[in-house]
């Protein structure tokens, strides 16, 4: 699989033909809205064959060592992946599985050599000599078939957990798209279960139905519990409440432990934000009593915190998050990695690459990165210019910024810096508009960063339950990693 981008004058029928492929199956990849609709500058999945895993035959006087040697591998690993029980019987003939390598063909044509073939493949003569079991390199000829061995170039995919955040409304939506993408997502955190001053929580009516839809897809069902009111938002002085009184503070936990026991939770999850930060050790106090009754029966705890590269203990919204204190009690951290570029901001990317990499190597050094969860966010920002203080960006699902692109005759833009295409356009109203969003190309990048830093693994805020993300978006995923499922 790769990443094609669309140039002036493509449609889906010419670039099956210059990819071998069909119509079909770009579309069953891509899962277009309007596949007759594409936008210069758009990137697209193209469907490629599996690589072919190298097996090499055993000829006389080869011994397991000998062809460990050849390959760069180890005996153990040639026995594994053949499953031989003893290392030093292997029979003439046999028909030998090369841990890490691939093959592909190459037919012999007139005047070729095999030092030029071995040089045009990137690959040691020798080694092209003994795959194919040539007694004399001089003597080959036109129309013979040879076996060209190559180094695999895509790592094993990497065991991970995924999160996503759904919303407790329309989840007949969210039903639909978990029956698209459900088998990629750990845990699900229904969004949202707002704390009460008198420490109780409130519950959504849709709680048990949520929940049992999650379990249907073997998703651990999380609440998202927030300190979120209807007049202020995210609410610093109800954090502060309900964390700072200790009877209140025992009243929230107890509430939360109840919510969980009783819809049948796997754990917790809080999403408090806005805090003051002198409330520091509040939280962390309040976190820490709250992971051991949660551990004590059996559930566990995740936090969401928002980003940054340095302590800055006296900074709104990040103040209150000491990471080095609280990645010693969670057992999941979800950075929120995006919201760079906000609705009340100027435009730019919202989870640019250099941020987001510097957040997570500072998250790192402070505690095991196998409990961080970076986020990654499954929406767009469209801003109407020019930009002003009163000037707010609306967002958009990253189905519909190619309706947008593809209406207003724009072409699409990527930032190879922050890694996010971006686009503009003028509406009927004269405005110009400035979008930026997320495709292809910068979740990808987004997850080789996360494996490169041996992260947990990845995490999903969107706005809606449907659709929830992108088509393109799972496949990658699936291509770097592997989704750990638990039953439930």
């Amino acid at each position: 699989m790769e990443i094609y981008v669309v140039q002036p004058g493509d449609t889906l029928y010419l670039i099956a033909q210059r990819f071998g492929t069909t119509v079909a199956a770009l579309q069953e990849l891509n899962r277009f809205p309007n596949p007759d609709q594409l936008v210069v500058g758009q990137a697209i999945l193209i469907p490629g064959p599996s690589p072919i895993p190298l097996r090499y035959t055993v000829v006389r006087g080869d011994t397991l060592y000998l062809i460990a040697q050849t390959f760069g591998t180890t005996v153990d690993a040639i026995a594994q992946a053949n499953n031989i029980a003893d290392p030093n019987r292997i029979n003439i003939g046999d028909q030998l599985l090369i841990p890490g390598w691939s093959q592909q063909t190459y037919t012999i044509r007139s005047g070729d050599t095999l030092y030029q073939i071995a040089n045009n493949f990137g690959i040691p003569l020798n080694l092209l000599v003994k795959t194919n079991n040539i007694a004399n390199p001089a003597l080959i000829y036109p129309g013979q078939i040879l076996i060209i061995p190559q180094r695999s170039s895509i790592p094993a995919r990497k065991d991970i957990e995924t999160m996503a955040y759904f919303q407790l409304v329309n989840l007949s939506g969210l039903e639909r798209s978990l029956a698209q993408m459900g088998q990629y997502i750990t845990y699900g955190v229904m969004f949202q279960y707002p704390v009460t001053p008198q420490g109780t929580i409130t519950i959504s009516s849709n709680t048990t139905r949520a929940v049992d839809i999650l379990r249907r897809f073997n998703i651990q069902p999380l609440p998202s519990v927030t300190n979120w009111t209807q007049d202020i938002g995210f609410d610093p002085d109800l954090a502060r409440t309900v964390m700072g009184d200790t009877a209140l503070r025992r009243q929230t936990i107890a509430s939360i432990l109840a919510l969980v026991q009783q819809y049948g939770f796997a754990g917790i999850n809080v999403d408090f934000e806005n805090m003051y930060p002198e409330d520091r050790p509040l939280y962390n106090n309040f976190i820490r009593e709250l992971a051991e009754t949660m551990r004590a029966n059996g559930y566990i705890t995740t936090i969401a915190v928002a980003p940054k590269a340095s302590d800055l203990p006296n900074a709104p919204w990040v103040g209150a998050f000491d990471y080095a204190t609280l990645g010693s009690i969670v057992d999941i951290m979800f950075i929120m990695t995006y919201e760079w570029g906000w609705v009340g901001g100027p435009p730019m990317a919202i989870a640019p690459l250099p941020q987001v990499r510097q957040v997570i190597q500072y998250a790192a050094s402070l505690m095991s990165p196998l409990k961080i969860i970076q986020g990654v966010p499954l929406y767009g920002y469209d801003w109407p210019l020019p930009d002003t203080p009163e000037s707010q960006a609306s967002a958009v699902s990253l189905d519909n910024v190619y309706n947008i692109a593809y209406r207003y005759g724009a072409v699409i833009n990527y930032d190879t810096v922050a890694q996010s295409p971006w686009f503009r356009y003028i509406n009927e109203q004269r405005v110009e508009h400035e979008v930026w969003f997320e495709d292809a190309r910068s979740v990808q990048a987004k997850y080789l960063l996360a494996r490169d830093f041996n992260l947990r693994g990845v995490g999903y805020w969107g706005y809606v339950n449907e659709p929830f993300g992108f088509p393109q978006n799972w496949p990658i995923l699936n291509e770097i990693f592997n989704i750990i499922k638990y039953p439930s």
